[in-house]
């Protein structure tokens, strides 16, 4: 399918007030959140690291998820922001399994749209896990992109352009509500101990304080 054609007007707004839920209510135990957006069109060429507007803008966007009580996939973080990539035969593999045990994909296409997130929106439709997309004003979409309504719930945030921390915010609370009122809930593979192998991260504060072991009394031995 050939042409771009830009997503028809959706009221994120409307969305918001229709789930009528404060962030997170309904999401007790913390969602799988992969947050994806391009990766390669985001590196400096001079040093081979994510320019640093776009690390504090994704950055921002995790931090909201991660405070409101959820665990994060980002490649960007897990691979120190371009400092160690993974190369192709671990990054992709790692990608879709981090997609497979999502809850939740909150995705940023880019501008121009990213090849690479359009292949995450496809894992993410075919596996029918619920998407939000941080749109750009003016942008156009594949017709790919913009009919994927048709397959699993998506959510459409147009931003104003300005990615300040008033805009992120509100672009994670609306989300974070929006998938409360479909009913999401952590799945199978919320487990913390997963984690480390599904590359997810969480505050430490919201991992599971280790078993306490109560020390074993030295055995007296009475002389005979």
């Amino acid at each position: 399918m050939s042409g771009t054609t830009p997503l028809p007007p959706t009221s994120a707004a409307a969305a918001h007030t229709a789930a009528g839920r404060r962030i997170g209510d309904g999401l007790t135990g913390g969602l799988r959140v992969f947050l994806a957006a391009p990766f390669v069109q985001f590196i400096d060429p001079a040093d081979g690291v994510v320019r640093p507007q776009w690390r504090q803008r994704l950055s921002a966007l995790r931090e909201a998820l991660l405070d409101a009580g959820h665990a994060v996939f980002n490649a960007h973080h897990n691979e120190g922001w371009g400092e160690w990539g993974l190369p192709p035969q671990e990054c992709v593999p790692s990608d879709f399994r981090a997609m497979q045990c999502a809850d939740l994909v909150l995705a940023y296409p880019g501008t121009p749209p990213s090849t690479g997130v359009a292949l995450e929106l496809g894992w993410a439709s075919a596996l029918r896990k619920p998407v939000a997309l941080l749109l750009d004003p003016g942008t156009t979409y594949s017709p790919m992109i913009s009919a994927l309504g048709e397959i699993s719930p998506v959510l459409q945030l147009p931003s104003d352009g300005s990615w300040s921390a008033q805009c992120l915010d509100r672009a994670v609370r609306t989300a974070l509500d929006w998938a409360a009122g479909l009913g999401v809930r952590p799945g199978p593979w919320s487990a913390p101990e997963l984690d480390p192998a599904l590359a997810y991260h969480r505050h430490a504060t919201d991992r599971p304080d280790p078993p306490v072991v109560e020390p074993v009394a030295a055995e007296t031995v009475v002389p005979a």
